[in-house]
């Protein structure tokens, strides 16, 4: 079951473009028909995605208090390649965890924000030097 949230907050950083890595693997499956398993060979190309960092306040009696988000885009509407640091946004997604392996062989856990849609709410002004 998938929740649906709203966020709104300020990037903390310029978008980054990356792209996920291009893999294959095998999967020994029971086939049926030659009474036995057989391997198959998976094929995972590779996807584009826009990688964000979204600052949310709460206030509270005990002042304001700042949670980090990394927010994932992976079919990003085309206005989102304009977002820049200190731009206020809005979105709405789902929080999603993942597991990855660190250099030092390490599995690990974290949670990202997959962003459904993106809008504008105050774009930061940039003075062009002259």
């Amino acid at each position: 079951m998938t929740h649906t949230t709203t966020l709104i907050g300020f990037l903390g950083k310029d978008r980054e473009t990356r792209t996920t890595r291009e893999r294959t693997y095998t999967k020994t499956v029971h086939n049926d028909i030659i009474d036995g398993d057989e391997e198959i060979e998976f094929y995972v190309p590779t996807r584009t995605y826009m990688k964000l960092s979204l600052a949310t306040h709460e206030r509270s009696a005990s002042g304001v208090a700042t949670r980090w988000h990394d927010l994932i885009l992976w079919q990003p509407e085309p206005h989102a390649s304009l977002a820049r640091k200190g731009d206020q946004i809005r979105v709405t997604g789902s929080f999603e965890d993942y597991e990855f392996t660190t250099d030092q062989g390490e599995t690990r856990t974290g949670t990202h924000f997959v962003v459904q849609s993106l809008r504008f709410l105050r774009r930061k002004i940039r003075h062009e030097a002259a």
